[in-house]
């Protein structure tokens, strides 16, 4: 099967499956999940670059869930003031996922900071996961936009963002998913190949 047919296929595989959740409870802990999975994939297989890339998106997306589910953001949002607490709620969500792209972008550089191998390289994947989470950025950029908007200029029909935000999320996951997958599949191709190179 053409690496592209793969692709689409564990995308269009992992998003139909996540449509049928479309619930924090289980999509988060599922997101959170899959990405261990293929950092300890890449750690088993020595592939310093999944590793890597999975472990950069692992640590910044759980930061999420442990500020809000800890209660670490309820403190600073006050339930009387919406403009304050839509404001910050949206603000640490789009700092954390702009964090992640410029992760991203510099990830060769700061794998290379991190560890000696003389592996780490660009990969196919490296272009695709910044775009993702550029998306993410944007939703979390327009979420907030939209609630100074609806509580600070009375703007009350502008709910298009708040009333879809985690399908909008939850699509770049599930695409997210779907690359992620694609990634372990196509690792043993690639090893193989640097094994038949060095010979």
């Amino acid at each position: 099967m053409k690496l592209s047919n793969l692709i689409l296929l564990s995308i269009a595989s992992v998003a139909f499956f996540y449509i049928q959740l479309w619930d924090v409870r289980f999509v988060t802990p599922l997101y959170l999940s899959l990405l261990g999975i293929c950092i300890a994939y890449g750690a088993y297989t020595k592939n310093v670059n999944m590793t890597h890339i999975a472990g950069f998106i692992f640590i910044l997306t759980a930061l999420s869930p442990v500020l809000f589910e800890t209660g670490l953001i309820n403190y600073l949002t006050p339930e009387e003031n919406k403009l304050l607490q839509g404001t910050i709620i949206y603000g640490v969500q789009f700092l954390l996922s702009l964090t992640t792209v410029f992760i991203l972008v510099f990830r060769i550089q700061l794998s290379r900071l991190i560890s000696n191998s003389s592996n780490i390289e660009l990969t196919h994947f490296d272009g695709i996961f910044h775009w993702l989470y550029i998306y993410t950025s944007l939703v979390y950029l327009l979420g907030m936009l939209e609630n100074i908007a609806w509580s600070y200029f009375e703007m009350k029909s502008w709910t298009l963002i708040y009333d879809n935000f985690e399908g909008l999320i939850y699509i770049a996951w599930a695409l997210c998913c779907g690359a992620l997958l694609t990634m372990m599949i196509c690792s043993p191709r690639e090893n193989n190949k640097t094994e038949v190179n060095s010979l």
